[in-house]
């Protein structure tokens, strides 16, 4: 039975006190013509296991064992022996019921006693090597053990990892759905209000169609944004709202930071975090830009109830010329922008001078679908 080379490999272990044994027995035996041939089909399973099949039990126990004992009975007490020590041992590293290591460990302890049939005398050596034979059954029955073991934990990663991936798949699902429906239902909200008031109040019905716009473009690049990120590696640009990688970027290029870091924020809605990670971005933009020389920028992020805030905040130099500067940041996404797009899933931006610090401080709720969003009054 031809297997694969991994399922035989850990077997190759045995191979070494074989090819020891056959060469110590052809040195020390006086009777080589007739030892010969047994050693060679002694080597016939495990030349079977060399090339990559692994011989059936039935032809380890016969051609493992059988010509060890024949020599033992046909000359004495030689290191041929050991040839039935490694195939008990390998045996034992494939049994897996009580009764087969109780035979196992029966054969090994008779085994040497067979070179008494020669006629040689008994003599400590023979217990010696029944000890040997009993040290060999226990070291296969540890590597057998060792060998099922890793297949368990194999299969048991592999079941994780399949759990894994089904609840990532979940938690991409739920993230879609809370940034489409809420947004869906707006939409059919101001387009069914603007039906029923295009007639008697254009201008309104106009307002409502643009706010339906307006949402549907929203979540439209929150799709692309979702998209973006499974389609996108780790290490692609702006693929992964890590807050601890962006902050480092900044420590990087010289920029001292002072991270608080909640963990939970790991575990909340993709909209939520992407959001909340395009309002740090931004704000440490800002921050490197009009912090003081040799001061040290704030970021903090605090998930407490049903809200999460993350707050940046500076010593400024300047904080009138910082108030007063344009808001534009990476891709486009300024403050202004933002502060748009975090009032839209029902959150709160705010950024000013707190004392002789700057300050952006965002909070946004955690549950984005349950917002209310821009209904038609």
């Amino acid at each position: 039975m031809r297997t694969r080379r991994g399922d035989v490999l850990p077997d190759l272990v045995w191979l070494v006190p074989v090819v020891l044994a056959v060469v110590a027995t052809c040195a020390t035996t006086d009777e080589l013509p007739v030892v010969a041939p047994l050693l060679a089909l002694a080597l016939v399973p495990w030349v079977l296991l060399a090339v990559g099949r692994r011989p059936p039990t039935w032809l380890l126990v016969v051609l493992g064992t059988g010509p060890a004992v024949a020599i033992l009975v046909l000359d004495e007490l030689n290191a041929s022996v050991f040839l039935g020590t490694t195939t008990l041992s390998l045996l034992a590293s494939r049994a897996g019921r009580t009764w087969q290591l109780v035979v196992l460990t029966a054969a090994g302890a008779v085994l040497p006693f067979a070179s008494l049939a020669s006629g040689t005398p008994f003599n400590e050596g023979t217990v010696y090597f029944a000890i040997g034979n009993l040290f060999g059954i226990v070291v296969g029955m540890l590597l057998g053990h060792s060998r099922r073991l890793d297949a368990q934990l194999r299969t048991a990663d592999a079941r994780l990892a399949s759990v894994a991936a089904q609840e990532e798949r979940t938690r991409l699902a739920r993230d879609v759905h809370d940034l489409v429906a809420h947004s869906l239902t707006v939409v059919v909200l101001q387009v069914g209000g603007a039906r029923r008031v295009l007639r008697a109040d254009p201008a309104r019905a106009e307002e409502a169609l643009e706010q339906a716009e307006h949402v549907c473009r929203e979540s439209l690049d929150g799709i692309r944004e979702v998209v973006g990120l499974l389609r996108a590696g780790d290490d692609a640009p702006g693929a992964a709202v890590d807050l601890v990688r962006l902050v480092e970027t900044y420590r990087l290029a010289g920029v001292e930071i002072d991270l608080e870091a909640d963990d939970r924020t790991d575990h909340l809605p993709l909209l939520v975090r992407g959001t909340l990670y395009r309002v740090v971005q931004e704000a440490l933009a800002n921050a490197a830009r009009y912090r003081s020389p040799g001061s040290t920028v704030g970021v903090r992020t605090v998930v407490d109830g049903g809200s999460v805030t993350a707050s940046v905040s500076n010593p400024a130099s300047n904080v009138r010329s910082a108030a007063s500067a344009p808001r534009s940041g990476p891709g486009g996404y300024g403050l202004a922008g933002l502060r748009e797009q975090v009032v839209a899933i029902g959150g709160t931006l705010r950024s000013g001078p707190e004392g002789d610090r700057w300050l952006v401080e965002c909070r946004l709720p955690q549950d984005v679908s349950a917002r209310a969003g821009l209904v038609l009054r």
